[in-house]
C-alpha cells in the first residue's frame, strides 16, 4: 500500500522503533495499542523515555498530504462558524501566555534579531514577537496554516518541517518550538538540527506535555495529552533535559506552565479524558451558539513544561 492510499483508507502502516534517547530496544509496555491511543505506549527500561512503538509511520510532522481545498483557512479570522475557528481563537488566547519568555528573550537580545517558529500554525505568536521588533518567520507542515501565515499575517512561512526548510547553519538568534517535539519522528535528530541553525549563544524555547506529574499518576491512560493520537513521544522533565543536552544545549530556564483556553475547549479536553464519544459529540455540537468559545480561562495543572536552552557561545 502506498502512502497516499494509506492516508485515504486509514491503512495500518506501522513500524517499531528503539529508544530515541539511548538507543536501547528493551522497552516495557505501559498501554497496549487502542487503550490510551491508537499506538502502543512503552517506556525504555534503560533511560525511562516514554514513546509509541509500534507506531503509525504517517506521523503528524510528515503528513503533508491533507485533502483540504487550497485557501481553507483564509477566512477563519472573519468567520465565527469556520470549522477551524476554535484553533484560531485558541492561538490568539495563548499569545499572552508567553509574556514572560518574551521578556527574557527581549532582555537577552535588546537589538532583537531573527526568530523562527517551528510549527507556527496561523502565525499568532510570530505576530506577537514581531510587535516587539523581531524579524520573524515560520515553518509548518500543514500547507494551509503556512498559507494563512504568509498571506493573512504577512509573515514568511514555508509549508515544511524544520529539516525540510534547509536553513543556513548559525543563522538564527532564537528558535521557538511549542508542542511540536512530541509529534516528530526523530526528536534527537530534530534537536541536532535546532542546534545547527542557531547562532552560537542563540536560544531555543521548547514546550511539550510532561509525564512525571500527579495528573498522569491519577489519570493514566485517560490523561489528556497521552490520548492524542499524534503524540508519539512523552517527556518527563528529566528526559526533555537529556534530549536537549545530548544535542549540545545548556539548560537556562525551566517552568511548569499552564495554558489559556476557552471554556468550550476546556470542556472538550474533559470529554477527551472520559473517552466518551457521546460526550465529545455533545461538546462539539455546542458550536459557537453558547458563547463559551469566547470565555477565556487560564489553567495550570503543571502537566506542561517549557524550557529555554542555549547553544554555547564559541
Amino acid at each position: 500500500m502506498g502512502v497516499a492510499e494509506a492516508i485515504a483508507t486509514g491503512g495500518e502502516l506501522t513500524e517499531s522503533v528503539a529508544c530515541n534517547l539511548c538507543g536501547s530496544d528493551d522497552p516495557e509496555v505501559l498501554f497496549p495499542a487502542g487503550l490510551a491511543q491508537r499506538n502502543r505506549i512503552v517506556r525504555c527500561r534503560q533511560c525511562g523515555l516514554m514513546y509509541a512503538s509500534p507506531r503509525h509511520k504517517l506521523v503528524d510532522s510528515k503528513d503533508y498530504e491533507r485533502f483540504e481545498a487550497e485557501g481553507l483557512l483564509l477566512d477563519v479570522d472573519a468567520n465565527r462558524d469556520h470549522p477551524f475557528r476554535w484553533r484560531y481563537d485558541k492561538e490568539r488566547f495563548q499569545r499572552q501566555d508567553y509574556d514572560e519568555v518574551k521578556r527574557f528573550l527581549n532582555g537577552s537580545h535588546p537589538q532583537r534579531g531573527r526568530l523562527l517558529e517551528v510549527g507556527c500554525s496561523m502565525g499568532q505568536l510570530l505576530d506577537y514577537f514581531r510587535e516587539d521588533g523581531w524579524t520573524v518567520q515560520g515553518v509548518d507542515p500543514w500547507k494551509e496554516a503556512a498559507l494563512f501565515t504568509a498571506k493573512k499575517m504577512g509573515i514568511p512561512c514555508s509549508p515544511t518541517t524544520l529539516e525540510g526548510a534547509k536553513l543556513l547553519g548559525n543563522s538564527l538568534d532564537v528558535l521557538v518550538m511549542l508542542h511540536v517535539i512530541e509529534h516528530v519522528e526523530n526528536p534527537a535528530g530534530t534537536m541536532k538540527e535546532v542546534f545547527r541553525v542557531l547562532k552560537p549563544g542563540g536560544y531555543a524555547v521548547i514546550e511539550t506535555p510532561r509525564y512525571d506529574t500527579l495528573m498522569f499518576r491519577l489519570f493514566g491512560r485517560r490523561e489528556r495529552s497521552l490520548s492524542c493520537d499524534g503524540h508519539i513521544y512523552f517527556f518527563t522533565a528529566e528526559s526533555l533535559q537529556r534530549l536537549c543536552e545530548n544535542a549540545g544545549f545548556e539548560l537556562v530556564r525551566r517552568e511548569y506552565n499552564g495554558r489559556s483556553l476557552s471554556v468550550h475547549r476546556s470542556l472538550w479536553n474533559i470529554a477527551v479524558m472520559t473517552k466518551s464519544k457521546a460526550l465529545r459529540h455533545g461538546v462539539e455540537s455546542m458550536g459557537t451558539s453558547t458563547g463559551l468559545d469566547r470565555l477565556r480561562l487560564y489553567v495550570n495543572l503543571r502537566d506542561m513544561q517549557r524550557v529555554v536552552v542555549r547553544k554555547p557561545a564559541m
